[in-house]
């Protein structure tokens, strides 16, 4: 795609990453939960823990109504819009006691962030193409990683005034505001709009082949799957330690937020490693997943349960390589659509983890938390083996082509 924009432009490229930075901090405010459980005793403590959740609610269903948003507005309005209401449902908790106001409140954090979920990978699609694309598409997982951790760290630090201050936190969205808002520019989006009109009116040039897409969305549903094995290692990994009875279980936290930030550091690789790996990308993912679990329900002390949940967090790699396939392989008519249905998908596997890894363990007659990372073991071998197939499909067909 050829745009007559400056792409090689920092704050370009600044003001699109930055969108990225909250978009999964909806739960960096869960240090206010004991707090909020005692000011709210009467709501019932379910109804407190939902504030966590409800952001989430209000994602999916404004992910999947953000193309409609961005047909009448455009991308620019409507990162704006959901940025905007970020920073209103956000904080607004800070400024109100009243318990069913600060729900509606979470549900608008939720809303806002689902409005521009898709257009943090879509953005980079739109302008950026081939290594550029993947390399950006990496510091944009990334970022968003980096993102959460910095959210949290923040929020824990204004919860020492009280649990109102820590939604103070939301605050920054103001400078992401501020950066979109310079760096991707109304005269960039108008450039980006002609270009893109003149491509759609292109029928043939657009055209696929009916196994592409197919390709594509088997890619999503992959991503599904792997949300409902990594989930254990936030959910399950704890009860872990427990069941080993390593000492300093107390660690589990710090063991997390590392693992993380190693995370966030892999994926910023994204872009070498494919050039390395292809489309054996996410194999290599699965198989640091698969290692990482083995090293969990296997280690001897903390020291090796941390490197392992690092290992882990490496797989983070797997989302950059998703949205790239989806919008290296539909048309880009449908970009915006498989986007938000591989945004969808995520956030649906990470929701119905618990419930799987239980069935999947009460078919199985087996119980306890080793036995729930070990059948999340064997769910990222079945995303690795069809990755590993998709895989062969992909290189046979850019020999035909």
């Amino acid at each position: 795609m050829t745009i007559k924009i400056d792409k090689n432009k920092p704050l370009l490229k600044i003001g699109i990453l930055a969108i990225s930075t909250l978009l999964t901090a909806a739960s960096a405010v869960s240090g206010t939960m004991p707090m909020m459980e005692k000011q709210f005793s009467g709501e019932g403590s379910a109804n407190v823990k939902a504030l966590l959740t409800i952001p989430s609610i209000g994602m999916v269903i404004f992910v999947l109504l953000s193309s409609i948003f961005i047909k009448y507005l455009g991308k620019r309005k409507t990162v704006l819009l959901g940025l905007f209401l970020g920073l209103i449902g956000g904080t607004l908790p800070f400024f109100i006691n009243n318990f069913h106001v600060i729900q509606v409140s979470r549900f608008v954090l939720g809303m806002g962030n689902g409005l521009y979920s898709t257009s943090t990978a879509s953005l980079i699609g739109d302008i950026w193409a081939g290594d550029e694309q993947r390399t950006l598409l990496g510091y944009q997982s990334a970022i968003q990683t980096f993102g959460q951790s910095l959210a949290v760290f923040v929020a824990g630090l204004l919860l020492g005034i009280n649990w109102h201050a820590a939604y103070l936190v939301y605050l920054l969205f103001i400078p992401i505001i501020i950066l979109f808002a310079l760096g991707y520019t109304q005269s960039t989006e108008n450039r980006i709009q002609a270009e893109q009109k003149e491509i759609f009116k292109n029928a043939k040039a657009e055209k696929k082949t009916t196994n592409v897409p197919v390709l594509a969305l088997i890619a999503i549903l992959m991503s599904f799957v792997y949300f409902n094995a990594i989930m254990p290692q936030q959910t399950d990994a704890p009860l872990v330690i427990q069941q080993l009875n390593l000492n300093h279980q107390e660690f589990f936290s710090t063991s997390l937020a590392l693992a993380g930030l190693v995370g966030a550091v892999f994926t910023a690789f994204y872009g070498k490693i494919y050039k390395v790996l292809k489309h054996y990308t996410p194999v290599f993912a699965m198989v640091l997943g698969i290692i990482g679990y083995w090293g969990i329900i296997h280690s001897p002390n903390m020291l090796v349960f941390t490197i392992s949940m690092m290992i882990i967090s490496a797989t983070n790699i797997i989302f950059p390589y998703i949205y790239g396939a989806v919008m290296e392989d539909v048309p880009a008519t449908s970009k915006d659509f498989f986007l938000s249905l591989a945004k969808v998908f995520n956030n649906g596997g990470a929701f119905l983890s618990p419930y799987t890894m239980a069935l999947t363990a009460s078919i199985l007659g087996v119980s306890g938390p080793i036995a729930i990372i070990k059948i999340g073991m064997w769910y990222l071998v079945f995303v690795g083996i069809v990755f590993i197939i998709l895989a062969v499909l992909r290189n046979k067909l850019a020999k035909r082509n």
